[in-house]
């Protein structure tokens, strides 16, 4: 599907200003998000074959043995180790697992942590070996706070009438909307450059600089609305669990770990059927690094993709002024709609003019 315009909603705050002067988009994070589902992947522990079981025996062996949160831990569990050396058993062990995970998936059609801790748990029958079911949960929630949760998304959506949205993401219609110009369903972002130093130019009382501006475009992606959320593989992703300090993982500069940010950014735009009434498109950054400050997660539009302005019903006459002043200074024209009810709960626009002078 392709689309010319996108809208974005914005409540109003004294953000709002801050974001129109500097042109501003920000990127939100897991925990800032209203859908506690939202960018946030379930692991499914279905194993296809017993090739993965083997993994998942070597992870669990890892998480009985070391804690990965504490760089200090260096505690070995001899139990476990003496158990991962005999073939018999870890062979014993993974039939088991596979068994119990294939007859659950049938019945249940997916295995989440809790389930695979019991089967875990089912399958060992060694003594000696005590499996700590805290420990491999908290390793789960590492990786997954670290791969899964970690990601950073912007969202628009297709119109900019809808009653809810105005209701939800403006301010109860006290806000605005802002209509941006589209490319093949890219979206523009200008990047400023470092600026040279010139000691020479810095004691000057007046002096000329320069700034190197660079305009890119990223995609957007529609969203999908589904009756279930998806679900990634824990043996498919495997690779990203094992690799976790790889700095071309972490800078997803390679390859082999496209295929895994593709996959995540498929995941993270599809919702529950419940937000379809949102009509969303959304940018998102995959992230398998530290989470990013806030302030690293702003970027910026040139101001010629940024086409109208929509006030709400209840949006305040000093702001349209405010906000037409910030417009109006950066020499670029732009038009301007107020909201109204049409005698229901639909929304039309007309046009508004500013009848201060700037």
């Amino acid at each position: 599907m392709m689309i010319n315009k996108i809208y974005k909603y914005r409540p109003l705050s004294d953000f709002l200003f801050k974001e129109l002067f500097y042109q501003e988009i920000y990127f939100a994070s897991y925990s800032e998000l209203n859908d506690p589902l939202d960018l946030h992947a379930r692991i499914n522990f279905y194993p296809r074959n017993k090739e993965a079981i083997k993994y998942l025996l070597n992870f669990i062996v890892k998480s009985q043995c070391f804690d990965f949160s504490d760089p200090k831990s260096l505690g070995i569990n001899k139990s476990w180790i003496e158990l991962y050396k005999n073939d018999e058993k870890c062979n014993t062990i993974i039939d088991e697992i596979f068994k119990k995970s294939t007859h659950l998936f049938e019945k249940d059609e997916s295995i989440w942590c809790d389930d695979i801790i019991e089967i875990i748990s089912d399958s060992i029958n060694d003594r000696n070996v005590i499996f700590d079911s805290l420990s491999f949960k908290k390793e789960i929630e590492r990786l997954t706070n670290k791969f899964l949760k970690s990601s950073y998304v912007t969202c628009f959506s297709e119109t900019n009438n809808n009653f809810l949205m105005w209701s939800h993401y403006s301010s109860k219609h006290s806000g605005i909307c802002l209509e941006f110009n589209l490319n093949h369903n890219n979206f523009p972002y200008e990047m400023q450059h470092k600026r040279v130093l010139n000691e020479v130019k810095f004691k000057q009382q007046v002096s000329e600089w320069e700034t190197k501006t660079l305009i890119f475009w990223d995609n957007l992606k529609k969203v999908k609305y589904e009756e279930m959320q998806p679900c990634i593989n824990f043996y498919h992703f495997a690779p990203v669990f094992q690799n976790e300090h790889d700095c071309d993982l972490l800078g997803l500069s390679k390859s082999w770990t496209h295929k895994y940010a593709f996959e995540l950014e498929n995941l993270f735009s599809t919702k529950t059927k419940s937000w379809e009434y949102e009509n969303e498109w959304r940018a998102i950054e995959i992230n398998f690094e530290n989470q990013k400050f806030p302030e690293e997660r702003t970027r910026h539009y040139p101001i010629e993709c940024l086409s109208a302005i929509y006030f709400g019903i209840n949006t305040p006459e000093e702001v349209k002024n405010r906000i037409y002043k910030i417009l109006y200074e950066k020499n670029h024209e732009i038009d301007f709609f107020e909201a109204e009810l049409n005698g229901t709960n639909m929304i039309e626009f007309k046009y508004w003019e500013c009848k201060e002078d700037y």
